[in-house]
């Protein structure tokens, strides 16, 4: 890359060290180092926000839990998006919608993201930061065809998996937009009602920080006052379908009774991998998935106290959800083929792929 010219990095995601922001903080201080033309655009939140902060330099561009139409604009000026996840994301709806766009991206490579990632552009991950800036150096980045996951295609397939429903309730375990996987769940509902679907989401509207979401799951199994609510948003609105996108913090195996006892279609999405391993965000590479849903493929490989009790409650709370699934016509739903396998081994049915899809009038540029 030739001195003068400045290069636009983004990075958009948690703040988190499984999402890989380590690698981008030692990227960042390389190329302050070597005095290199970069200007970092860091998107979101999380606990490493303080250690970017602390790095003080005026490259360093830091967006706060930013719309999505603020991300717009700042795709519009990046050069390529390095999202370094180091553990299995099941998709990659930011890569698609960041491809949307017309920008590359730089990742792994795996998982769910292996159709997003091209070739020239994986990450070497043994030497990320090196092979970073080769990439940067090469100054070519190349785009991936996502034609196939057109908005055309995917309304499509949406109206395949609706017809005949007119009232539609989406289940998840927030209403407020906490991540990605609830953005999806406000462009799926305003796809629907361009069908001229009836939909309401329900879930948990209140507090959504980081403690919330952990005495959230803690108190999930007992509190049945949320059953009570439920129940009743269910007889008011008397869905056609009740699509549940998220059941593991929120809604639990209580919740998912009383959906089972309802006289209507069923369907459930898996956006990541929280039902079939009990810590999804540890989970590296394939290996890491346990086997089998039985006990012994999920107790880890460091093993303590601590593990051995998070396990088991983890594993009982979760064959307790499967149980109730498993009596009842609920279609499973994936977005991605490779979880497939995966998730066969607990499904008595054969699970949809119904990939994302990038937003309406974008294309590749």
């Amino acid at each position: 890359m030739p001195k003068t010219k400045t290069i636009h990095i983004t990075y958009i995601g948690r703040l988190e060290k499984e999402k890989g922001i380590e690698i981008v903080i030692d990227a960042i201080k390389r190329g302050i180092n070597e005095k290199r033309n970069i200007i970092w655009h860091v998107c979101w939140d999380g606990s490493y926000l303080k250690k970017i902060q602390e790095i003080n330099n005026e490259n360093i561009q830091i967006y706060w839990r930013i719309s999505h139409e603020k991300i717009s604009s700042i795709l519009a000026q990046t050069d390529f998006v390095i999202m370094p996840s180091l553990f299995l994301e099941t998709f990659g709806l930011v890569a698609l919608e960041t491809l949307s766009q017309g920008v590359p991206v730089v990742w792994f490579s795996q998982g769910g993201l292996i159709d997003f990632i091209h070739p020239t552009l994986v990450l070497d991950s043994k030497n990320p930061v090196d092979s970073l800036f080769r990439i940067i150096d090469n100054w070519v980045f190349p785009l991936v065809d996502i034609s196939d996951l057109s908005f055309d295609n995917w309304m499509s397939k949406l109206t395949e998996l609706t017809l005949w429903m007119d009232k539609i309730l989406l289940v998840n375990d927030y209403t407020k937009l906490v991540g990605w996987a609830e953005q999806y769940i406000h462009n799926l509902a305003a796809s629907l009602k361009s069908l001229w679907k009836t939909v309401e989401i329900f879930g948990y509207s209140g507090d959504t920080s980081r403690l919330m979401r952990i005495w959230i799951m803690m108190v999930t199994p007992i509190a049945f006052w949320r059953g009570i609510v439920l129940t009743k948003k269910i007889h008011h609105f008397n869905p056609d379908l009740i699509w549940m996108h998220s059941i593991l913090r929120y809604i639990g195996p209580y919740w998912v009774r009383i959906i089972w006892d309802t006289d209507c279609k069923k369907y459930i999405t898996h956006h990541d991998l929280g039902l079939i391993t009990p810590r999804p965000s540890q989970v590296y590479s394939e290996w890491d998935i346990p086997n089998t849903p039985h006990l012994g493929d999920w107790i880890p490989k460091k093993i303590s106290i601590y593990s051995i009790i998070e396990t088991l409650l983890k594993w009982s709370y979760v064959r307790l959800l499967w149980y109730t699934l498993s009596k009842n016509t609920i279609q499973h739903i994936l977005p991605s083929p490779w979880m497939r396998p995966y998730y066969q081994k607990y499904s008595n049915t054969s699970p949809i792929i119904f990939p994302h899809s990038i937003s309406p009038n974008q294309s590749n540029k």
